[in-house]
């Protein structure tokens, strides 16, 4: 296991240390561990999208769209950056442990290479990035200091057009799959959205936080479960509809109520 140290990047304009006098200890803790948890998140991300490019090649997509996908890479460092600058400030250094970076599949089982990019778009751009943008927006409405609302407005910005290339491209590419391609494709979400339960479940285990401790970036993780289900009942689920895959059938299998319907 490596270690990664971001302090030299978060002494790079540096934010001015918060003001922590009405947060209480334990949701102090919790904030610092958000953030922590997220900058090394963040910084993991970039490997997935760097993953990605390759796939994108494979299967032959257009020069434009892999190289938006390369600066991704660059803006998923800069979060981590972002996150680094944030801990300094509420008292804490930017160092972490990072775990062995998770597989990013290659989807070796699936029917072509435009339907093995589909997965990973999907399950990239269609769900967790649009998952963020929720999770995001919301935490940037409960933000306190100016500060950290820029912080967080830099990272939704970014979030919002991770999410948008991944709509963007199964809504162009999903029509034109063969109906094989399209099973096989069906079949995956089942995968895809159990993934985003189980990665998203350990919010029922956070504490709810103060409204001081939310300013500054402390979980409300009942909260923000709510905030997944909505986002993937609302919004990602009838849209993959829309693209002409059997989402909603996958979700009911994974989540065991059709709740969209």
């Amino acid at each position: 296991m490596s270690t990664l140290d971001l302090r030299r990047d978060a002494r790079r304009d540096a934010l001015a240390p918060l003001d922590l006098g009405d947060v209480s200890a334990a949701d102090l803790a919790s904030a610092r561990s958000n953030w922590r948890e997220r900058m090394v998140s963040e910084h993991a991300s970039a490997r997935v999208f760097g993953e990605l490019v390759g796939g994108m090649m494979r299967a032959g997509l257009p020069a434009d769209e892999t190289h938006r996908v390369a600066e991704m890479v660059r803006q998923e460092l800069d979060h981590a950056r972002l996150c680094a600058k944030v801990l300094v400030a509420i008292g804490v250094e930017p160092v972490a442990e990072l775990p062995e970076l998770a597989y990013v599949p290659s989807h070796e089982d699936a029917t072509s290479p435009l339907e093995a990019v589909l997965r990973n778009v999907i399950s990239i751009g269609c769900c967790s990035e649009t998952v963020a943008v929720a999770l995001v927006a919301t935490e940037r409405e409960l933000a306190g200091p100016r500060s950290l609302r820029r912080v967080l407005d830099q990272i939704l910005s970014d979030e919002i057009k991770h999410s948008r290339f991944g709509w963007r491209l199964v809504s162009r590419l999903a029509p034109s799959l063969s109906v094989g391609e399209r099973a096989s494709l069906d079949a995956y979400l089942v995968d895809a959205f159990a993934h985003q339960v189980r990665f998203h479940a350990p919010f029922l285990d956070m504490p709810c936080a103060g409204e001081a401790g939310l300013a500054v970036g402390a979980p409300h993780g009942r909260s923000n479960w709510l905030v997944f289900m909505a986002t993937m009942e609302d919004i990602v689920i009838p849209g993959l509809e829309r693209c002409g895959l059997s989402a909603r059938e996958a979700w009911r299998e994974v989540a065991g109520v059709d709740r969209a319907a």
